[in-house]
């Protein structure tokens, strides 16, 4: 098919346009962040892992600043990314919450790329999934182009082939220039005394790779914030349709009730008694079957979400959706009637108190998700994934060595 020349020509014209000043400086803020990176990857895990993304915090919301205050969720994420930043930054966690903290990090500075930058209306939060992964996974890698005509803009101007030739000139001359400085350096005593000793033992390939790492990590992060911050924005969801009827998910939650109903009243006597089954130890009564129950658990949440989503609604499927939430709530107090039993007779130990931690947010959950039951317009997801945010983030701000010391030397 022959194509509008008219079209063809509009297109190229706007691929041609030279970056506005703020795509340009954008340029300066990724070298800045690359710089980051290998200083992270060369010192402190602890300190520069964190300096690295509040670096990258900070460039992101300089070229995005009006849209970041006029954002409450947004600012209500900056927060808690704050907050897990400086206690990482300091040291001020234990090494079993290491690796949590470090995915949270960027988990929650990409969320806030794609909420400052998307339009993510209410029931269409599944938008913001989708934003996520193409953030991390597409984003990164379909500005690379712009990222070398920042290049060009900034060394040669308006003429095209100038441009190039200082692009050029300067991938070449910037590891040329290292390499002449140390040979320089070890064959005169004048410029060694000016630059040190450091350049001369320097190794050079090392100082190479540097260059490198630099240039690949701004490369990357000038794509992703060029793509968010003057990209096209991401489709839109279909609006998700109410059509499914009663019988569908009501047998469903019917089938379950019933399977609960049995397991209240197996459970009834380890609930409010303090006898524990034949043959078990408080360990293996306590750890036996945890993991279980959690799986239990999200599974109630996620056939609750898909419900309320997609079910008409109606008187019928809402009793049965708060008899599902009162389910997830005796199987919470089941698992958590258990750790209580293991703490009171080994003590508390942060592998213990997590999961208490997280069973008290699953409540907290199953309480919001009553009021989204009886009032649609409850933002069920933003409030849970706030809370969840802001919860594990009190969670390491509480000095649980001194917590657990003086319950244990309590306990005896």
């Amino acid at each position: 098919m022959e194509q509008n020349p008219i079209l063809t020509d509009a297109q190229g014209a706007n691929k041609r346009a030279p970056l506005t000043r703020p795509q340009l400086w954008l340029l300066g803020g990724a070298i800045l962040i690359g710089v980051a990176f290998e200083i992270w990857t060369e010192q402190d895990f602890h300190l520069f892992y964190s300096v690295f993304w509040l670096v990258t915090l900070g460039v992101f919301v300089v070229f995005n600043f009006k849209r970041v205050i006029a954002n409450k969720t947004v600012l209500a994420l900056i927060v808690p990314a704050l907050a897990l930043s400086g206690i990482l930054m300091f040291d001020y966690m234990h090494d079993e919450l290491l690796g949590f903290t470090s995915l949270a990090i960027p988990a929650l500075l990409i969320t806030i790329g794609v909420f400052t930058t998307q339009e993510i209306q209410f029931k269409r939060e599944g938008k913001a999934v989708l934003s996520v992964l193409r953030a991390v996974f597409v984003k990164p890698f379909t500005a690379i182009g712009t990222y070398f005509r920042a290049y060009a803009g900034v060394l040669g101007g308006k003429d095209r082939a100038s441009s190039r030739q200082g692009w050029i000139g300067l991938v070449i001359g910037l590891p040329l220039m290292i390499v002449v400085l140390a040979l320089l350096s070890g064959a005169d005593a004048g410029m060694q005394k000016l630059l040190g000793s450091g350049i001369e033992n320097a190794n050079l390939w090392k100082w190479f790779w540097r260059v490198v790492v630099v240039f690949l990590m701004s490369m990357l992060f000038y794509s992703l914030f060029y793509n968010l911050t003057w990209g096209k924005k991401d489709a839109d969801l279909a609006p998700v349709r109410q059509n499914w009827k009663f019988a569908g998910p009501g047998v469903v939650i019917v089938l379950l009730l019933a399977v609960y109903a049995l397991f209240t009243y197996v459970q009834f006597t380890y609930l409010f008694g303090k006898t524990l089954p034949v043959d078990l130890t408080y360990s293996e009564y306590a750890r036996d079957g945890f993991e279980q129950f959690l799986a239990v658990t999200l599974i109630n949440f996620a056939l609750l979400g898909l419900s309320l989503t997609k079910s008409e609604p109606g008187r019928a499927i809402k009793v049965l959706q708060t008899l599902l939430l009162a389910a997830s709530g005796i199987i919470l107090a089941s698992a958590a009637w258990r750790m209580l039993l293991y703490v009171g007779a080994y003590g508390l130990t942060i592998r213990r108190v997590l999961p208490l931690w997280l069973m008290l947010y699953f409540a907290f959950l199953a309480v919001v998700g009553v009021f989204r039951v009886y009032r649609e317009k409850t933002p069920f997801l933003r409030i849970g994934a706030l809370a969840l945010v802001y919860w594990y983030a009190l969670f390491i701000c509480i000095d649980w060595n001194t917590v657990m010391y003086n319950f244990n030397r309590t306990l005896g």
